[in-house]
């Protein structure tokens, strides 16, 4: 017998990456009487290779990926020229489905730094210990040792990676330390520990260590393909959202809009990139954007989708010994 799917949930949440699967799972744990829905416009990541295999995560960033969305910048002279591309997360769980699994905590006086009421490390070292269970060494006071996101140093160690920290501390004279990630030790080399399930040998991500361990919760739902084009909004408070099929995730499918509602809360959590966006298609924005989108404003706020900053990512290439083992041979499909 098919059962009607439901156009009102308790929470909404608009966008179902990393944030997502974090928050919905822990509410979903809380009460799991909570009617909650998260809509991704990505696919689902479900014990898929290309995401709980580490080995597989360069070809989320394949230039004809579906998982990521590759955000092109206009031409720089900075960059000689050429565009910024940054890719983001575009599936069930998000950045933590396809990122390199580098496991990279800055030390606590950065957090202090921000000067940021509730943001002082202080504060977020006990939400740090409390998401991971870190498997590489024992009775570290800034680690944790029974959360649901596991930290190892990956179970394979090929020797080329004790050959680069040997030289980098040799020539660089930079020193050596075992744990980098302990809030406080800065500027050495490091192994690189990773997201990684020790035993199991997976990746592990919010998407299935938050959701995907609760199919056992019929209030929990998650719709895949899903592209949301605005927050509606009844007397300015959230009441629900408007969507349609991803036309990346779905091509074939229907692309006229739907409608569900929330009955506490919308949240938006898609993003650095996508959440300004559905804001602004919302009438939350700067009133000189919105206008030139012909979009009512409802909601003068400026500074959405302003003052984007990242971490840049060069890599550079090294020439190994013919004897020496890497990842080349799995990464050619060797």
């Amino acid at each position: 017998m098919s059962h009607p799917i439901p156009s009102e949930f308790d929470i909404v949440f608009v966008g179902g990456g990393t944030t997502a699967c974090v928050v919905a799972g822990r509410l979903a744990v809380c009460d799991p009487s909570l009617k909650i829905l998260i809509l991704e416009a990505g696919q689902h990541t479900l014990n898929k290779p290309i995401h709980v295999q580490p080995y597989q995560y360069p070809f989320n960033q394949l230039p004809t990926s579906t998982t990521v969305t590759f955000n092109i910048g206009n031409p720089s002279p900075r960059l000689n020229g050429r565009v910024p591309i940054v890719p983001c997360g575009r599936c069930v769980g998000g950045g933590s489905c396809v990122n390199f699994m580098v496991y990279t905590r800055p030390p606590a006086s950065d957090y202090d730094d921000w000067g940021a009421n509730g943001w002082e490390s202080e504060n977020l070292i006990p939400l740090m210990k409390k998401l991971e269970t870190y498997e590489v060494q024992p009775d570290r006071p800034t680690h944790g040792y029974d959360g649901p996101i596991k930290v190892s140093s990956g179970g394979c160690k090929m020797a080329i990676s004790d050959e680069f920290i040997q030289v980098g501390t040799t020539y660089h004279k930079r020193q050596y330390a075992d744990d980098t990630n302990d809030l406080e030790t800065c500027n050495t080399y490091s192994p690189w520990q990773k997201y990684i399930d020790g035993t199991t040998g997976k990746r592990s991500d919010t998407a299935h260590h938050y959701v995907y361990n609760q199919a056992h919760n019929p209030n929990l739902h998650v719709w895949d393909g899903k592209r949301v084009k605005r927050i509606i909004f009844e007397n300015k408070r959230a009441v629900g959202v408007e969507f349609t099929s991803d036309p990346v995730s779905c091509p074939d499918a229907d692309q006229s809009s739907s409608i569900v509602r929330a009955s506490k809360l919308v949240v938006v959590s898609a993003g650095a990139f996508g959440s300004p966006t559905i804001l602004e298609r919302s009438g939350i924005g700067a009133e000189a954007i919105l206008k030139r989108c012909g979009i009512e404003q409802l909601v003068n706020l400026p500074g959405v989708g302003e003052n984007y900053q990242d971490h840049n990512l060069v890599i550079v290439p090294y020439f190994a010994a013919d004897n020496a083992v890497t990842m080349d041979a799995l990464w050619r499909g060797e």
